[in-house]
């Protein structure tokens, strides 16, 4: 028996996450039962009055039951007390039953239903509660009759059937029997509610997980594009409402991707969770910080009126990142470039906002990274004009709007032509000449460098057999190597192909290359440049002494020539002793590896002079002749034999 009351009574306890949906739950099993009340006093004082003369104590009886669990309901509703009371309410009522039918009925049926609704709750206590009162309201009439004891002066309904205590006792039994069948299925129906409770609770979890999963980075844990996207649209509509600015700030880590190849992704990985750590620090934690893929991240900084005010702020971000990291045990140093575009004064669509702090981020980049640079006006019409020349250069390429120039190199004692250097030109059919410096990046930018490169390679080949053709079997005409040629392209094969088909010797073809293709993959630039010099293909180091310049280079590399960049012809000085230019090293240097020396940018007599009377093989520049069309050159051959 005590198992049995134990199982009954033990029942399991509500988890906290659950509390407030079994608060719900007894609420409307409160207005369940609230109306059951009503409908019970209603029966009572109206429909049982016109068969017995008993309306005024059915009605204040019933009132009194009724009315205060009515006014306590606002203040109690889902209340552990407010169940109890209103089990005992449902219960006094078997007694107004009991003396409106003045005993010819007894409401067992009221009972028993009062007891089943008892399990709305599914609680037994309101249960136990509502027994208890049912067993005690028996032995008071119980009471009441052995006494021949009356209540308001009117007969007790015991006193018709003479009701003992034997029948109390059934009564009680009887009670206590569905009491603790009841009780078994309340107990039944809590545990499946709760169960139905950790599901729920479980799902939402799951889903909440799965939503912030959706819209954060797995790998910084901050936001994402998604997530970047939804609130975004909050911040302009709060904007708006309030005549507010905000900034859309596009940050780009520098030369990340060299990190990744070199060190590996685990490194990039630990170093893009400590930019976002920095990110954190660093912006305000009103302002929304987002990775929206790879190394690109962008920040949303509200509450400003100023735009000067965003200036310490990206300032702050730059210095960051230019200290050193200790990420995995490498010391590394990092910097970032920064677009930024402001809301309303540079657009008031969030997409247009977007695209223009992605096209100030990159003109940082071009500025020479570790800078930032804010939206204009003349950079959106800069950026129009050089998608109209990206989506134009196909077009001319196919039109043959693309010819090839060609400048003298001059021999620097004996002043003669001795070969040129093939400049790629573009003859746009309505703009004109369009210069190098203007579709050369972009098409490096787009791949259709690759095109173009293969382009000089077979027009300078043609032109070199023509000028043989003519007579002029010495003459070296030098092409420009572009990196992502160099990198991308067969280069050995294109060159000899073009050389077998067209006939020509090698010995008048070069190749001017910059010092930055020779550092990256060293050996394979190695065994390229070898077999290109098998062919035998000259091969010129352009620029030299602007980038990574090294003797140790020039000792590996099949160099021939070394070509001094104009910058440092530009430092020869007529008024002046030029004892200490940098120049009379290079060609000191160039001289002591036995390599021809060629100077580039000669633009004036006394920078000739000197370059000649300093022991310089080859000079070029304005000087002597510009770039000019394969038939002028031609013309001036002719004129240089007469």
């Amino acid at each position: 028996m005590n198992t049995i009351f134990n199982y009954v009574f033990t029942y399991p306890r509500i988890p906290i996450f659950a509390k407030g949906s079994f608060k719900l739950l007894n609420i409307q099993a409160d207005k369940v039962m609230i109306s059951l009340l009503i409908l019970q006093w209603f029966i009572a004082t109206f429909v049982t009055s016109i068969l017995y003369d008993t309306y005024y104590y059915g009605f204040f009886g019933g009132g009194l039951i009724v009315v205060p669990i009515m006014i306590l309901y606002p203040f109690l509703k889902g209340d552990n007390f407010y169940r109890y009371l209103i089990a005992i309410a449902m219960m006094l009522f078997s007694v107004i039953f009991i003396q409106q039918y003045l005993g010819r009925i007894e409401m067992h049926f009221h009972i028993f239903i009062t007891m089943a609704i008892l399990t709305l709750y599914k609680d037994i206590f309101p249960l136990l509660v509502a027994a208890i009162t049912t067993i005690m309201h028996h032995i008071i009439f119980n009471y009441l009759q052995l006494y021949e004891v009356t209540l308001f002066d009117m007969p007790v309904m015991v006193f018709n059937y003479g009701c003992g205590f034997d029948i109390v006792i059934l009564h009680a039994i009887f009670v206590m029997s569905e009491f603790l069948v009841l009780g078994y299925l309340i107990r039944l129906q809590r545990e499946h509610n709760i169960d139905l409770n950790i599901a729920r609770n479980k799902v939402f979890e799951l889903n909440k997980e799965l939503k912030h999963t959706s819209l954060h980075d797995s790998l910084t844990g901050l936001p994402n594009r998604l997530y970047l996207n939804e609130q975004i649209e909050k911040v302009k509509e709060y904007a708006d409402k309030n005549s507010q600015k905000f900034a859309i700030v596009f940050l780009d880590l520098d030369h990340f991707k060299n990190i990744n190849d070199t060190l590996g992704h685990d490194v990039g990985d630990a170093l893009l969770q400590t930019v976002a750590n920095i990110l954190r620090n660093v912006v305000n934690k009103n302002d929304l910080i987002t990775r929206i893929g790879g190394d690109e991240f962008i920040i949303v900084i509200s509450d400003f009126e100023n735009d000067d005010e965003l200036l310490p702020i990206i300032s702050n971000l730059l210095e960051k990142f230019r200290q050193e990291l200790l990420i995995k045990g490498y010391s590394l140093r990092l910097s970032a470039s920064i677009g930024v575009s402001i809301f309303p004064d540079d657009s008031a669509s969030i997409r247009e906002l977007m695209k223009y702090a992605d096209i100030a981020m990159y003109n940082a980049k071009a500025d020479g990274r570790d800078n930032f640079s804010f939206f204009t006006q003349s950079l959106n019409t800069k950026i129009h004009n050089e998608v109209d020349i990206i989506n134009d250069i196909q077009r001319a390429f196919y039109d043959n709007e693309f010819k090839l120039y060609y400048q003298p190199k001059i021999d620097a004692n004996s002043r003669k032509i001795v070969g040129a250097e093939a400049l790629l030109r573009w003859i746009h059919y309505e703009k004109g000449i369009i210069g190098p410096d203007v579709f050369i990046p972009l098409a490096e930018s787009t791949g259709f460098m690759l095109g173009l490169g293969k382009f000089v390679i077979q027009e300078s080949s043609r032109a070199i057999r023509r000028f043989s053709d003519l007579g002029h079997h010495d003459l070296k005409i030098s092409i420009n190597i572009s990196t992502r040629q160099f990198q991308n392209t067969d280069l050995y094969h294109d060159l000899k192909d073009e050389l077998s088909i067209n006939s020509v010797n090698p010995n008048q073809l070069g190749i001017e290359i910059t010092e930055s293709i020779m550092i990256q993959h060293i050996n394979k630039t190695l065994t390229t440049l070898r077999e290109i010099k098998n062919l035998g293909v000259s091969i010129y180091i352009d620029d030299f002494g602007t980038g990574y310049s090294s003797l140790s280079y020039l000792k590996k590399f099949p160099i021939d020539t070394l070509k001094i960049d104009k910058s440092f012809v530009d430092d020869i000085n007529e008024d002046a002793n030029n004892d200490e230019l940098l120049l009379n090293t290079i060609l000191a240097m160039g001289k002591s590896l036995g390599l021809d020396i060629i100077a580039e940018g000669v633009e004036s007599e006394f920078q000739y002079n000197y370059l000649r009377e300093q022991g310089c093989d080859i000079i070029q520049g304005y000087y002597f002749a510009k770039p000019m069309p394969e038939e002028d050159f031609i013309k001036l051959l002719r004129e240089e034999h007469l």
